[in-house]
């Protein structure tokens, strides 16, 4: 799952970084615990988005993957390259939870971004894709939209991911939302039932607008 879901990492070195206050700000506005999804503080971070080691190391990794669809790279999270998203405050929260892992991301951005990133989606071509890896390993991805998924913050959008590699197949489930100038993005990644992936999926995600209303405003 690293092409689309990389492990997060503590941030040290973030006295330097402009964008602090605002992330820190973003982190404690993150949910302490979901159902029972509690927060891993060691493995969350915030700073500027590109400063992050979570996106650093998804963006290693995307560059030693080869992809039979090079369109198709980064899939789940190609608004993550649009203008004033790379610059912009941000903070992962990783959370354990008895039926997979739960992530979830936050960016502060200007409406007009936090709208296009929520509508920015991959190319049709993208509902299955080989990926070949460094170690010569391949995965076989297939994307799909979940369209019974209800409405989250100002405009949502939700999908299913199936990995297949090694004869093992996990399943991601995302949501990213638009909550005024905030942009969130929950996954959830086991191998667990999709049933249950999608109810924690919905379930942390209204809890993660409620909780920045609290905190945030």
């Amino acid at each position: 799952m690293a092409v689309l879901l990389s492990a997060c990492g503590g941030g040290a070195e973030q006295n330097a970084d402009p964008n602090a206050e605002a992330a820190t700000a973003l982190h404690e506005a993150q949910p302490l615990n979901v159902r029972d999804a509690t927060l891993v503080a060691e493995s969350s971070e915030s700073g500027t988005y590109s400063e992050l080691v979570t996106v650093r190391y998804s963006e290693e990794v995307r560059a030693s993957t080869e992809l039979d669809k090079p369109e198709c790279m980064d899939a789940a999270n190609q608004w993550g390259g649009l203008e004033g998203v790379r610059d912009a405050p941000a903070s992962v929260a990783a959370y354990e939870w008895s039926g997979g892992a739960v992530t979830h991301m936050l960016v502060r951005l200007d409406e007009e971004t936090a709208a296009e990133a929520v509508s920015t989606e991959p190319p049709e071509s993208c509902d299955e894709y080989t990926a070949t890896h460094e170690d010569g390993t391949t995965s076989d991805y297939r994307v799909r939209d979940l369209e019974d998924v209800p409405h989250i913050g100002d405009a949502s959008r939700a999908f299913t991911v199936e990995v297949e590699s090694a004869g093992e197949t996990r399943h991601m489930v995302s949501l990213m939302y638009r909550n005024g100038e905030l942009v969130g993005s929950t996954s959830v990644v086991g191998n667990g039932g999709l049933e249950d992936y999608e109810r924690m999926l919905v379930e942390f995600s209204e809890a993660a607008v409620e909780r920045q209303r609290q905190m945030l405003g």
